[in-house]
């Protein structure tokens, strides 16, 4: 018995959700192990600055990101989003490539405060944008590609690689691998712009190209 499954994803959750794959594979070349990288690096750093290094990333995504996402939900339209989406796009190209000068402790906790500002407006705005577009009548489906794929599978592979890189070659190429990823796959990004606002293509294959007269669905 030939079982066929037909997976088929509106263009608009096939880029974001290659994007999510894309800077959660990178970040987790070296996110596990950030404490290493801390107390060998920066002059007079602990276990402790580490610990209040991710305390401040917490605090201020965590200020920022409730009420951004209440203000991106009252405006309307979704191009408010898309510039918000941007924003933490491009902190999260500046974030890994700082990284590489970071040598007082002052700067750590500067940087991390920066990371946690720019990771709130860029998920405040990605989860807004992906509830929007998710296909009705597949969106456990797709939420699950959201978990799985761009969260699970993505850091998997990241720390796996990440260990032998850092091992091998050291943490700089790790940093740099993030921040030059995270440099094209901004600009992937853009091609969500004509997508917005209720212009949304059928559902297609994943990679395939969009048809030239798409139908929409609300």
């Amino acid at each position: 018995m030939r079982i066929h499954i037909n997976i088929t994803i509106n263009r608009t959750v096939q880029i974001m959700l290659l994007y999510l794959f894309c800077i959660v594979t990178v970040e987790s070349l070296w996110a596990p192990i950030f404490a290493v990288f801390i107390t060998n690096a920066v002059a007079g750093a602990t276990l402790r600055t580490v610990g209040f290094a991710l305390a401040i990333y917490a605090i201020a995504k965590s200020v920022v990101q409730v009420p951004l996402a209440k203000f991106l939900d009252k405006t309307k339209g979704e191009k408010d989003d898309f510039y918000a989406l941007i924003a933490g796009a491009v902190v999260a190209v500046i974030y890994p490539f700082a990284l590489l000068w970071v040598s007082r402790v002052w700067h750590l906790y500067v940087l991390e405060m920066l990371s946690g500002l720019g990771t709130a407006a860029l998920m405040a705005a990605y989860y807004s944008l992906f509830a929007r577009h998710v296909d009705k009548g597949e969106e456990g489906f797709e939420w699950s590609l959201f978990s799985v794929g761009g969260m699970t599978v993505s850091g998997a592979i990241g720390s796996a690689l990440g260990g032998i890189l850092a091992d091998t070659f050291g943490f700089h190429l790790l940093f740099l691998i993030n921040g030059t990823v995270n440099l094209a796959v901004l600009f992937l990004l853009f091609y969500l712009y004509p997508l917005l606002d209720g212009s949304r293509p059928v559902s297609i294959p994943p990679f395939s190209p969009l048809p030239k007269n798409p139908a929409t669905k609300a």
